[in-house]
């Protein structure tokens, strides 16, 4: 392949999942405040905007059970410390009216001493029933923000491309530093990778690979020569675009041995028109 051709210019760096969730997170912060989701989720278009959302759900969601974990164990606390005030009502209860009966001897004075007692278990027994109240709200309350979270998490999963096919279709590839074009005809059924491709210079063949993780490993068997290169890249968040390296493993005629190649989807003809 001709290698004279430079990369020309730079390219933004991409910005994935955790910087958008950064800018997500207020918006979604205030709409949980408001016990409802953001409106802007409903409009997600684009994957890699998608991906940014499940992100950040996905954290609120955790900040949402570490509430929960917490509200239920101050729950069980709650509950341990009525059982205990019942009881200790029943049996100042039970120990004043022995005293007002004569069955326990006592005083005037210990009598009333013994009132005070049971009002203050009373009040003391009520103060844990209203905590138990506003404990039991807020445990319905955070397990509505969950359900609402993990069933907009769910919705917008489905909206992502199968993993099944999320790789398969046609890229348009570019090697550097040779610039060469070319195009790769991908089929991805599960994490196998199977195609063909054709590059300038007719050079064709067939690709078989693997992804992995978002990890892309190919190799490419040329018709005439047999295995050339291997190819490793990674896919952006949107799932259109691959960038990594490649390894010549053809060494003839001073082609360079290593360098870097880039591929974007093309789009398809019923995906423009779903637009």
């Amino acid at each position: 392949m001709r290698h004279a051709r430079s990369l020309a210019g730079g390219r933004e760096r991409p910005r994935g999942p955790g910087f958008r969730m950064a800018i997500l997170a207020p918006t979604l912060a205030a709409g949980l405040a408001a016990n409802c989701l953001p409106v802007f989720c409903q409009d997600l278009k684009r994957p890699e905007e998608q991906l940014a959302a499940i992100f950040a759900l996905k954290t609120q969601l955790d900040i949402e059970q570490r509430r929960l974990d917490t509200a239920l164990q101050r729950h069980s606390d709650n509950t341990r410390a009525r059982e205990e005030a019942r009881d200790r009502v029943a049996r100042l209860y039970g120990e004043l009216d022995g005293m007002v009966s004569g069955r326990i001897a006592a005083t005037p004075e210990a009598i009333q001493t013994r009132e005070q007692d049971v009002s203050k278990a009373e009040a003391e027994l009520e103060g844990l029933s209203r905590e138990a109240r506003q404990v039991r709200f807020e445990i319905r309350d955070t397990r509505d923000r969950i359900d609402l979270l993990q069933d907009r998490i769910a919705r917008l999963r489905k909206t992502l491309p199968s993993d099944t096919e999320a790789l398969t279709g046609t890229w348009e590839v570019t090697y550097q530093p040779s610039g060469d074009q070319g195009v790769f005809m991908l089929r991805q059924s599960g994490t196998l990778l199977a195609g063909e491709y054709s590059l300038e210079g007719g050079w064709k063949g067939s690709l078989q690979g693997t992804i992995v993780d978002g990890k892309v490993h190919l190799s490419r068997i040329d018709a005439k020569l047999g295995r050339s290169s291997d190819l490793q890249g990674s896919v952006a968040p949107d799932g259109r675009t691959i960038r990594g390296t490649w390894q010549n493993f053809v060494l003839s005629g001073g082609e360079p041995v290593t360098g870097s190649w880039i591929a974007h989807k093309r789009q398809e003809k019923q995906d423009t028109d779903s637009q």
